[in-house]
């Protein structure tokens, strides 16, 4: 008789998860879906403030997360929060990269050093991250890896400022360069690529009627919200996937699938 299917709810039971940027949108609702399927999860976000609500909002629930506050983007910290997870618990499972950052601006607007910060933060940390993970895991001969990209990173958003894309787009390189390096220890790298999706931040700078407008554009005609991706990050992570590896997810509700054409007559 095979062995019985893991029920939603258990997929993670024993496992140790870490989730950058967890301390709001995306990278919270992935902290706490982990935490509801049984992880145990260390909540990293450059803010402590934003990562201690995350952290209590999985106690809610019974989770009894670890907080690790600090910023990614500086030298070192990476490796040093991945060591100190070790020290607690002795592996990592899942590494969750979801740190990010942009801007609106346009190309000559944009100056070396923004041009350096953002390509560090929202490249140079995803690879640190994905470093840091598969120096963890490969003594393991398991684990997985999930980076979040975005559809900017597949073409050009307007308005969005130019490092953030080109750094995406690394993001998704950068996915399958580990994925064919790590396959041969068990370490599994994956990517989500999220399109616009339905934060309060979001929501304030479009305003009610223009957001009702972007969202009858979309195919679906309703905005990802952040458990949306989440769902795609523990869906990767998962045991269901464990075939799946130097791929990204797109969770979009479909506007990629569209091709702009020019207004005619």
């Amino acid at each position: 008789m095979s062995k019985a299917r893991v029920t939603m709810g258990e997929r993670f039971r024993d496992q140790v998860a870490l989730v950058t940027g967890a301390g709001s949108g995306i990278g919270r609702a992935s902290a706490v879906l982990f935490a509801r399927e049984q992880a145990a999860v260390v909540v990293n976000d450059v803010s402590p403030e934003k990562a201690a609500e995350t952290a209590e909002l999985i106690r809610t629930f019974g989770g009894n997360p670890d907080v690790v506050a600090g910023d990614v983007t500086i030298p070192g910290f990476i490796d040093e929060m991945f060591d100190a997870v070790l020290d607690r618990h002795g592996r990592i499972d899942i590494v969750h990269n979801n740190v990010g950052f942009g801007e609106n601006k346009s190309i000559v607007d944009t100056d070396d050093e923004a041009w350096r910060h953002g390509l560090d933060g929202n490249l140079g940390a995803t690879f640190r991250g994905v470093r840091a993970a598969i120096r963890a895991m490969t003594p393991q001969r398991r684990g997985v890896v999930v980076n979040t990209a975005s559809a900017a990173g597949l073409r050009k958003v307007p308005g969005v400022v130019p490092y953030y894309g080109v750094a995406k787009a690394g993001v998704l390189q950068l996915t399958q360069e580990a994925a064919v390096e790590a396959g041969e220890f068990g370490i599994r790298v994956n990517a989500v690529i999220p399109g616009a999706v339905r934060t309060p931040s979001f929501e304030s700078y479009l305003g009610t009627e223009r957001l009702q407008r972007y969202m009858e554009q979309l195919p679906l005609r309703r905005m990802a919200e952040p458990a949306d991706i989440a769902n795609a990050v523990a869906f990767l992570a998962s045991a269901d996937a464990a075939a799946i590896t130097g791929a990204a997810l797109v969770v979009d509700s479909g506007i990629s699938a569209v091709m702009h054409q020019p207004v005619m007559g």
